[in-house]
C-alpha cells in the first residue's frame, strides 16, 4: 500500500442508476490518475443489490471526507485528498486487506487473538492478525454452480456449521461478538497441497 497526498479530484460520475460514484483523483507528478467507489450497493449472487446498511455507510463517508451528501459529491470537483493506494483498489482510508496463508507457513503454530466475527448467508468468517497482518477462516455452508455462476446457501450445512462453531467456541453462533479479543491458536494446513488455510484450535472448556 502506498499513500499519494493531496492528489486533486478531477471528476465525479454516478453509474447503476446513481447507486455508484465514481471519483477520478489526478496524481499528476506521476502522470497518472486513482479511482475511488463509494457504491450504495452491495455485490450479490453475480450482480448488484440494494443494501440499505450499506447506502447509509455510504452516506457516512460523504458526509466524513467531503461533509455533504452522496448526491453532492458532484460539487467537490477540485477537492484534494490523500489517496490509499493497493495493488487492485485505491480507497480515502487506510484498509484492512485480508492476506493469504503461503507455502512457508504450512504446518507452522500461531497464537493470536480473535479481531473480528461476521455472519452472512454464506459463511461465518473469523478474523484475526498473525505479524500485523490480517487474515480469516471461513466456516462455509454455500456451494458455487457453475452453471449460474452464482454461490447458493445450503441449509443443512449451515445448521452443521453453526453446531461446529458452538462446539468449538462454547457459544452459539448468536454471541459469537463476545469472543472478540479471545486468544486462539492457528495451525496452517494445506488442501490438496496448494490451498492453505488457517485452522483454528477448539477452545479449552472452562
Amino acid at each position: 500500500m502506498e499513500i499519494r497526498k493531496d492528489l486533486i479530484l478531477v471528476s465525479v460520475e454516478y453509474e447503476n442508476n446513481d447507486n455508484k460514484a465514481v471519483m477520478t483523483f489526478l496524481d499528476k507528478e506521476r502522470k497518472q490518475v486513482r479511482v475511488v467507489n463509494f457504491n450504495k450497493q452491495s455485490y450479490q449472487n453475480g450482480k448488484f443489490v440494494d443494501d440499505p446498511e450499506k447506502a447509509e455507510k455510504v452516506e457516512e463517508w460523504c458526509k466524513e471526507y467531503f461533509d455533504v451528501d452522496f448526491a453532492g459529491l458532484k460539487d467537490c470537483v477540485g477537492v484534494a485528498k490523500d489517496v490509499y493506494c493497493y495493488d487492485t483498489f485505491n480507497s480515502l482510508w487506510e484498509s484492512q486487506t485480508i492476506s493469504k496463508f503461503t507455502a512457508d507457513m504450512n504446518k507452522q503454530i500461531y497464537q493470536t487473538e480473535i479481531s473480528e466475527i461476521t455472519v452472512d448467508d454464506y459463511a461465518i468468517r473469523i478474523r484475526y492478525q498473525i505479524d500485523g497482518k490480517l487474515y480469516e477462516s471461513k466456516m462455509s455452508y454455500s456451494i458455487y454452480l457453475e452453471d449460474t455462476k452464482e454461490w447458493f446457501q445450503d441449509p443443512i450445512k449451515k445448521e452443521k456449521k453453526y453446531a461446529d462453531f458452538e462446539e468449538k467456541f462454547h457459544v452459539p453462533v448468536e454471541r459469537a461478538s463476545e469472543l472478540v479479543g479471545t486468544h486462539i491458536i492457528i495451525e496452517v494446513k494445506s488442501a490438496f497441497g496448494k490451498f492453505y488455510y488457517g485452522d483454528i484450535k477448539a477452545l479449552p472448556k472452562n
